[in-house]
This record gives structure tokens, C-alpha cells and sequence, in this order.
């Protein structure tokens, strides 16, 4: 039987846009490297710039400059990084479930929160029986660091950053997932009146995008499997797909360049 192509295309788009962001955070950090601070300088805004579409706030070029000196322009990457990773994951699930319930082939409840979309998925993936043998043993520790990446995106988007109990106390606690902590979280537990923040480097990171673009290949060829008869995985090889990075940031069309 043949894959189902709106199943395909939904996790091809995800896929695609996973590897976009190792490509625009790798030339961005070499591109810091390469350029001189001096060369900047010349092409920021003087003085002040505009927030609102009347108003402007004022600041200093040389002092936006040290703010992303190293490591600070690798943490805000990162950090601006694993919002986006969350954001594309919880999409793909979201979209995976909803075409799924359309054709009929999930007939029970599944709450609509990110949360729940993970739950399901882990569950759906413990099923799978195509793919690397290290990858699918690998499941209730790659789906325990992708529901790490849940609850740190919500420490950035709605406790600015810091630490709190809820960030422990909401983690999946199922079917065997392996509960992943940041290291950071130690200190904040010692104090809770302490504001501890999440710091995330790239090596942190690269951890949280190899998880989720495992667990997505799982998922696909499990979906695939399951409910579309498919029996083998899907390959980047025999689907010819090198990485041309024009197409995975922006897709198969031709972007205008002036609006």
C-alpha cells in the first residue's frame, strides 16, 4: 500500500523546518565569528529605533553589541530555538491527530493541549516496529527530553525565564518515559525563593533537536504502518532528499524578495 501523501507532506513540512533551524543557528554563530564588531556597527539604527507604530525607544549601539557578545548570542538562540522546536512539534502532533480522527482512525478523546499531543504520541511510538533498533529503545528517553523542551518553552514564555515547581511537577509521568531535568533545576530546589534561569547552549540544545526529529521519523513510519498498511520507513535517500537548505527554509516556491 502507499503512504498516505496528507500525513507525508505534514511531517515532511515539520521535518524540513527541524532542520532548518540547526542550519540558520550554524550560520549564525560562524557569521559572529567572521564579522567584526566595527562592521556592525555601521548598519544598527542611531540612537533609537521603533517598538510600536508610534513610538521609539532609544539606546546605545555599543551596548547592544557586548549584550550578544559570546555566549550570549549562542543562550539567545538557543532559547529563541526551543521555542520554535516546541512550536513545530506541537503542530505536527496537533495535525497528525486531527487528520488521523478525520479518516476515522482515532475514535477516542485526545484533550487539545501540547501535554496531551505528547502523551499520544510516545504511546503511539512504543507501538512502532520500523526504523533503527537503537532509536525505538531509545524512545522513553527521547520523548522524556522532548517533554523537557515542553515545560522549559513554557518557563520562557510565561515565567521569564526562571525556574518554578510547576516546571518539575508537570512533566509526563507514563508508560515508562524517562523524566529528563535540566542540571539547573537542582540549584533552584535548594532555594526556591531564588530566581534560578534556564540557560540552554547549543550543546544543551543539540540534544532537544535530535530527540524530536528521531521521535518524528518513529512516528511517521508508525502512522504510516498502523494505518495505512506501509511496511517501510520512510528514507531520505530513496526519496532523494539532500539537504538543499534554499528549500527546507523556504519550501518549494520562489520567495519575493521585495513586498
Amino acid at each position: 500500500m502507499s503512504r498516505d501523501l496528507a500525513i507525508q507532506r505534514t511531517f515532511e513540512t515539520a521535518d524540513d523546518s527541524l532542520h532548518g533551524i540547526i542550519g540558520y543557528h550554524l550560520y549564525t554563530i560562524a557569521m559572529q565569528k567572521a564579522v567584526d564588531e566595527k562592521e556592525i556597527l555601521q548598519y544598527l539604527p542611531e540612537k533609537s529605533f521603533q517598538t510600536t507604530f508610534s513610538w521609539i525607544r532609544y539606546y546605545n549601539k555599543e551596548q547592544l553589541i557586548k549584550a550578544f557578545e559570546p555566549p550570549y548570542l549562542e543562550l539567545y538562540q538557543c532559547k529563541i530555538q526551543l521555542v520554535a522546536l516546541t512550536s513545530i512539534f506541537e503542530a505536527v502532533l496537533s495535525d497528525f491527530i486531527k487528520h488521523l480522527q478525520k479518516k476515522g482512525f482515532i475514535k477516542t478523546s485526545i484533550s487539545d493541549n501540547y501535554k496531551s499531543f505528547i502523551d499520544w504520541a510516545y504511546r503511539q511510538s512504543l507501538k512502532a516496529n520500523i526504523g533503527e533498533k537503537a532509536a525505538l529503545e531509545r524512545l522513553p528517553i527521547s520523548f522524556g527530553i522532548i517533554d523537557n523542551a515542553r515545560r522549559l518553552r513554557n518557563l520562557f514564555t510565561h515565567n521569564n525565564g526562571l525556574f518554578n515547581k510547576k516546571y518539575e511537577q508537570s512533566a509526563i509521568r507514563k508508560n515508562g518515559i524517562v523524566i529528563d531535568i535540566h542540571p539547573f533545576y537542582k540549584e533552584y530546589e535548594k532555594n526556591p525563593k531564588k530566581n534560578v534561569p534556564v540557560v540552554v547552549d547549543w550543546k544543551y540544545f543539540n540534544r532537544f533537536i535530535l530527540a524530536h526529529i528521531e521521535a518524528l521519523h518513529i512516528l511517521h513510519n508508525q502512522i504510516q504502518s498502523e494505518f495505512f498498511g506501509v511496511s517501510e520507513g520512510y528514507s531520505y535517500a530513496e526519496e532523494r532528499k539532500p539537504i538543499d537548505f534554499r528549500r527546507v527554509l523556504w519550501g518549494n516556491v520562489n520567495v519575493r524578495l521585495k513586498i
